[in-house]
């Protein structure tokens, strides 16, 4: 719920506050990047309790039939969001907004309010994955998750969609984010390049693939 509340203060900033999107998510990712400093004491990290991490650990550790938890909640996910945009009006206003917001008004779309639950999901499903990463390790630092946000963003253009926005679709942002982390563990296990590269790989990749997506 702290993920959606934070979502929908995004939303707030965005639509009330009438800052871009791109300058107000920036600007939190600093400060929230920063919040482990503050929870950890200025120690650079918050961990979880012996106690906690016993509680926490079959959430990542765990399975159900034999299939991790983590690949149950990705499905869940992946399956309530395709039904949720392709099935549902707040899905098709949601790609009203993206494709041209002014038309969308002139429809009689709310679309700050479409635009506050839509930041409010996205902070919601970041919670979740939240939950599902932290007893992997059973601690955060202000590292944790440097540049998935790339990483996310190279997803959704794999999967075929264009950056203008207007159009998506949850199977091919699914595919996009299931071969990109095939292709980073490939490169880690064989160590064709340096790990740290990765980041690079994922920018090629954005570039290349704009490119290609440029006459649509």
């Amino acid at each position: 719920m702290l993920g959606a509340l934070f979502g929908s203060l995004h939303g707030l900033l965005i639509t009330k506050g009438q800052i871009e999107p791109f300058v107000v998510t920036l600007g939190t990712l600093g400060i929230f990047r920063g919040l482990p400093h503050l929870a950890g004491l200025m120690g650079g990290a918050l961990t979880l309790a012996d106690t906690q991490a016993d509680i926490y650990s079959p959430v990542y550790y765990g399975s159900l039939l034999g299939v991790p938890i983590p690949v149950w909640v990705f499905a869940i996910v992946a399956l309530a969001g395709g039904l949720l945009l392709n099935r549902t009006a707040f899905g098709r206003y949601a790609q009203a907004i993206g494709s041209n917001e002014q038309v969308a008004r002139y429809a009689a779309i709310r679309v700050d309010r479409i635009k506050i639950l839509t930041y409010a999901l996205l902070g919601f499903c970041v919670g979740i994955a939240t939950l599902l990463y932290v007893p992997r390790l059973g601690s955060a630092t202000p590292s944790t998750g440097l540049l998935w946000e790339l990483e996310a963003i190279a997803a959704v253009v794999v999967g075929g969609r264009t950056l203008k926005g207007g159009e998506g679709r949850i199977v091919g942002t699914v595919i996009g984010a299931i071969l990109l982390s095939v292709i980073s563990n490939i490169l880690n296990l064989t160590s064709i390049i340096s790990v740290y590269l990765n980041a690079a790989v994922q920018g090629v990749v954005i570039i290349i693939v704009a490119f290609l997506q440029r006459g649509r």
